[in-house]
């Protein structure tokens, strides 16, 4: 097929697989989020004189069609496309004659992959927005249900002082708000608009660049046109980072819950339905998500790292280089939302053992409660502590207090406003998406 950039020559075959092959699937996923962008730059160069009201409505005819066609299946890229770009300005020009010709004016298929990929990634963000705070009500309701169930905590590997199930899950809820709060920023960064930056340059027309920017939801433009080009896989890496960050507490909990389901352990069962069995050993339940949980902050911090590597130490201006930064930005993203749908599952599917927890409590994890009695009396802290250890045998299990604050209260508040930012954030942008296309 016909590159956008063709010359007299016809590129190597091998070369040509080489450079488009595998990123040919990647643009499948880009279909959709191109066709919007190309249907905003459209409506600029009709608002600067540049396409007539006829030409702007047969090029949006032509895009509502590829986009039916790509939803339906039947817009798939093949070796010769060269890129999703190629192949609907191709449509567009086979189709409508010389008007899509005329869809390029003002623009690079550099503003234009990068339009589509920070759509794409907003789209997958506002997902992972939403399962975030999916899994972060999930521990609210737990740690309530098991709000004053003790269950003994753990310094190096060993018994320590007492805590309760509400703790424990009113921990992960308070860090997963916090990770959200590195998610905003992320989704903050990437919400700017390159659209019309062109190569890096921008271009002598008067594209209406925050006309186009409104249309496609983005909350600014990115002014300058080379620091479009220059942000290039930097954006992309504070995602990941952003992922890394909440994955760092999905992998605590995996493997808390590995732990405590251990036959030796059994302080929780899981459903079984969410288990695995062994294919030679006939009593075996595995619990085999929290393990595959468990790797993903390792996934997501090579992917980070791949993003860093490709996007620096290249000048100013695009490097084909950062072709490969689609790949790791793609993975992360799709990982990271079906990772927090199962690791909701999981918590909504784990049942404490209560009398095997209740067994656990065992005197000497009472002992710092039984040194701050004795503080209370008006003994010095150090001495308390001395006369405590000395007589360790002695000790009861019936002070009980200093369990500590869960936080259930505060973290209700924070996820109502939360939530209603998110729905605010994640319906806007499909409504506009929806004017978008009408």
């Amino acid at each position: 097929m016909k590159k956008l950039w063709q010359k007299q020559w016809k590129l190597n075959d091998t070369i040509e697989a080489f450079e488009t092959q595998g990123d040919l699937v990647l643009d499948q996923k880009l279909v959709d989020a191109d066709v919007y962008g190309s249907l905003a730059h459209a409506a600029g160069l009709f608002k600067i004189g540049i396409l007539s009201p006829k030409e702007f409505e047969m090029i949006k005819i032509g895009l509502k069609e590829i986009l039916v066609l790509a939803q339906k299946g039947r817009l798939i890229l093949k070796m010769g496309d060269e890129d999703v770009h190629t192949k609907i300005e191709n449509y567009l020009t086979k189709h409508y004659g010389e008007v899509g010709k005329k869809i390029h004016a003002g623009r690079s298929r550099n503003d234009q992959v990068f339009v589509a990929i920070r759509l794409f990634t907003k789209e997958h963000l506002l997902n992972i927005w939403g399962n975030l705070l999916a899994l972060t009500d999930a521990f609210v309701v737990f740690g309530k249900t098991h709000e004053t169930t003790i269950l003994p905590g753990y310094t190096h590997m060993q018994k320590a002082m007492p805590m309760s199930l509400g703790m424990w899950a009113g921990a992960f809820a308070q860090n997963l708000l916090d990770d959200l709060t590195l998610l905003k920023a992320a989704y903050t960064l990437n919400n700017q608009s390159p659209l019309g930056s062109a190569a890096g340059f921008g271009v002598p027309l008067p594209l209406p660049r925050e006309y186009t920017a409104k249309l496609l939801g983005f909350d600014s433009v990115q002014e300058n046109p080379l620091a479009c080009q220059n942000s290039r896989g930097k954006i992309e890496a504070a995602v990941v980072a952003a992922l890394v960050a909440t994955y760092q507490d999905v992998t605590k909990f995996a493997s808390d819950v590995l732990l405590f389901t251990t036959s030796e352990f059994n302080y929780f069962t899981v459903a079984p339905e969410l288990c695995t069995g062994s294919s030679i050993m006939p009593q075996k339940k595995n619990v085999d998500i929290a393990e595959l949980l468990r790797s993903k902050v390792h996934l997501f911090l090579g992917y980070y790292v791949q993003l860093v590597s490709v996007s620096s130490n290249l000048i100013s201006g695009y490097n084909r280089d950062l072709q490969d930064s689609k790949k790791p930005l793609f993975e992360s993203l799709d990982i990271a939302k079906n990772g927090l749908e199962v690791a909701t599952l999981l918590v909504k599917n784990i049942k404490p053992n209560k009398e095997v927890i209740a067994k656990a409590i065992t005197p000497e994890i009472f002992a710092t409660h039984h040194a701050l009695e004795l503080v209370k009396k008006g003994m010095s802290f150090r001495e308390a502590y001395d006369t405590v250890g000395k007589n360790l045998s002695s000790l009861s299990q019936s002070t009980r207090i200093g369990l500590g604050n869960t936080g259930f209260s505060t973290l209700e508040v924070k996820m109502k406003k939360e939530t209603a930012l998110y729905e605010q954030e994640n319906n806007k942008f499909h409504k506009t998406l929806q004017v978008l296309m009408t």
